[in-house]
């Protein structure tokens, strides 16, 4: 199962699909959860994004949709693969600083 956070961008899934939702955040920059009495569990309040069939098109999904909403204006090809570069780079450094050595 997965479950976890990139940035304010929250990754989860079951056994049939992997979801993105955008977290909702305090003035601290900390995500915001509800208590749910039925299960008696803080669920974090999140709005629902994308629904993929695994973590790499997740990831993917994530890229392509960070391009879309950047405050960057690409023309060109070479201004699209260079911002898909530098969030890959963002992806890959978050997940460095989190990850144990040799995972």
């Amino acid at each position: 199962m997965i479950d976890m956070k990139i940035d304010r961008y929250h990754l989860s899934s079951d056994k049939y699909e992997v979801r993105v939702g955008k977290l909702s955040l305090d003035s601290q920059g900390h995500p915001v959860t509800s208590y749910d009495e039925k299960s008696g569990i803080n669920r974090l309040l999140e709005t629902p994004l994308a629904h993929c069939k695994n973590v790499e098109d997740a990831l993917h999904w994530l890229r392509g949709y960070l391009i879309r909403i950047g405050s960057e204006r690409i023309t060109t090809v070479d201004q699209l693969a260079r911002e898909s570069q530098r969030i890959e780079r963002q992806f890959d450094a978050y997940i460095k600083e989190r990850v144990p050595e040799g995972l």
